[in-house]
This record gives C-alpha cells, sequence and structure tokens, in this order.
C-alpha cells in the first residue's frame, strides 16, 4: 500500500514504513519565499520499530560524506523533537535512507529531511496527525513552506508562510524539464540569505510582483509566452551572483529553442532551466558556462513530481 501527502495514511499495526520526498526547486526566480515545485529526485527513509534499546541510522547516496549516522543526523534530531512536541518520547527504531538529492544546492534536501522526520516520527509514536501539521513542523524548523509544501503535496505550490500558513497547489506540465545543473559548490542557505538587503526599492517590489504574478498565471495553464522575462528577479538572484561564479551570465544566456526560462534554484548553487524541448543542450552550455570559471558541475534533466511525500507500508 502506498498513499500520496494529500491523504492521511492510516499505519495501525505497520512494524515498519517507506517514505519517499521529492526533492524541490523554489523561487523559480521572482517568487522569492513563496512557491516552490516537486521534482522527480527523491529522498527515501525506511523507518522500522525495534525491539532494541538503541536506534540506528544507515545513509547511503548523494552526498553521504557530509552526513552523520548517530543523535546528530537532521531526521534523527526531528523526528526526536517532533515526539517531544507532542507530549511523546521517540522509541527505538532502524533506519536506512537512500538519498538522491544534493544536500546544501537548493534542491529542498533539508526540507525533505524534516518532512521525512515528521511522518517517521508519526509513525513511530502512534500520533495519527493530519498531514497539515508535518508542514507545521516540517516549516517551522526551515522557517519558511516554499520547498517542504511542495515536497508534501507535489506540483506547483505557492505558500504563505507566518502565523497563518496557505497553500495552494496546482500540476506543473508533464511534458516539460526541468534541466537542473548542480556545480561542485556548496552555498550554506545562511550565507546565502546574510548577502541580501534589509529594504528594497519601491521600484524593485513592483517588478517582483508582476512578473511573480504572470509567472503563476502562464505555468498552471502551461502557457510557455513570457516566462523568460516572468522569471527575471531583482530581489534575490542579483546579490547572490557574486557567491556563485558563473550565475550572471547563465541567467542572461541567449535565447535557444526549447528554452522557457531560467533561475537560480532556491539559494543556490543549484541552476535550473525550464525547457519543452533540447533539454541535453541546454544543460551543457550552463555547465560550460560553470567550467570557465572552474566548477565542476552535475546535469539532471527532471519531470516535476506531482504526487508529493508518499509512504508505503513495508512487511
Amino acid at each position: 500500500m502506498r498513499v500520496s501527502g494529500a491523504v492521511s495514511p492510516d499505519l495501525t499495526g505497520a512494524r515498519a514504513i517507506r517514505i519517499r520526498v521529492p526533492a524541490t526547486t523554489s523561487n523559480l526566480g521572482p517568487a522569492f519565499d513563496a512557491v516552490g515545485l516537486a521534482l522527480q529526485l527523491y529522498l527515501l527513509v525506511e523507518v522500522r520499530r525495534s525491539d532494541r534499546a538503541h536506534s540506528s541510522l544507515e545513509f547511503s547516496g548523494e552526498d553521504e560524506r557530509l552526513v552523520p549516522r548517530d543523535e546528530t543526523n537532521l531526521i534523527w534530531q526531528a523526528m526526536e523533537e517532533m515526539a517531544r512536541r507532542h507530549g511523546k518520547k521517540l522509541p527505538s527504531f532502524d533506519a536506512r535512507v537512500a538519498n538522491q538529492i544534493p544536500i546544501t544546492k537548493g534542491l529542498g534536501s533539508s526540507a525533505a529531511a524534516c518532512l521525512a522526520a515528521a511522518a517517521g516520527a508519526d509513525f513511530l509514536c502512534s500520533l495519527a496527525l493530519p498531514r497539515e501539521e508535518w508542514l507545521r513542523f516540517a516549516t517551522e524548523l526551515e522557517g519558511h513552506p516554499d520547498n517542504a509544501a511542495p515536497a508534501l503535496y507535489g506540483g506547483l505550490v505557492a505558500t504563505i508562510g507566518g502565523e497563518t500558513l496557505l497553500c495552494s497547489r496546482a500540476p506543473f506540465p508533464s511534458h516539460w524539464t526541468v534541466v537542473t545543473v548542480t556545480p561542485e559548490l556548496e552555498l550554506a542557505t545562511k550565507k546565502a540569505r546574510a548577502v541580501l538587503p534589509a529594504e528594497v526599492s519601491h521600484s524593485d517590489a513592483v517588478f517582483n510582483v508582476q512578473r511573480t504574478a504572470f509567472l503563476m498565471s502562464q505555468l498552471i495553464r502551461g502557457r510557455t509566452d513570457g516566462l523568460r522575462e516572468a522569471m527575471r528577479d531583482r530581489l534575490h538572484q542579483p546579490y547572490r551572483s557574486p557567491l556563485l561564479p558563473g550565475l550572471e551570465e547563465i541567467l542572461a544566456m541567449d535565447p535557444r529553442d526549447g528554452l522557457i526560462g531560467l533561475a537560480l534554484s532556491g539559494a543556490g548553487s543549484t541552476v535550473i532551466a525550464l525547457a519543452d524541448s533540447n533539454e541535453r543542450s541546454i544543460a551543457a552550455q550552463i555547465s560550460r558556462i560553470f567550467a570557465g570559471h572552474g566548477l565542476k558541475a552535475t546535469e539532471r534533466l527532471l519531470k516535476a513530481d506531482n504526487l508529493g511525500l508518499t509512504i508505503e507500508v513495508l512487511n
């Protein structure tokens, strides 16, 4: 049995579950801290109840050298925090993590981990919480919902954070490709946020509001015209360009067949291009620009994930 993030699963009597959480790209250019898109690249976490006194966690996959296997692991810590918030002590468990999402590179790795932890703690502690509580928990840990919401619900999700948490979801065109090019450069979100100005001009705010409105209107209808202009931004990408060699050139790439639009993915360092053809040549051009600045890069041609977080009950 597998259920998506749109349904609260019944895990009564289950000994183990497998949680699958998609990667995400956020902002899409102008929609800073407001819009995210789920991608078919996954964090897989198998959580099993244990009769032993001590818990264990195994990790394999992308950037595994960066990930601890003990109580300092983000998933482990977040599961304990989720249990504590609901007046429970996290019971012993065995977790196996298989990761496809680059870590600290702008594809929602921490949001995926926090959501997986929320679902895992819910299972282990028999909390039976509505899925909105998983999202609220992940948002509190992340600081904003623009990655966690699409990771949970799938598709293209616009969000409002703060005391009132609101999400509006739409499916993303299945025939479009999200080209992701990830240079070998870790760019911590904290560092990328530190370079942003405390205030912006009225004209820059209007510039982004106009493009965000147009961008969302076109995306939900699957229209490509005007999206290159609509994905331009003045609130964060210009300030982050000095942290990522080549970004300014990539965002200014000449138009070519198939290229719909370009943006920094989240806080970076991954860059995304929306495309409806010639995906490989678009990816290669972005990689060449990074290479010109001494950065090797990994290219991925991804489709949108319109399911979001899924849970499978294991034997």
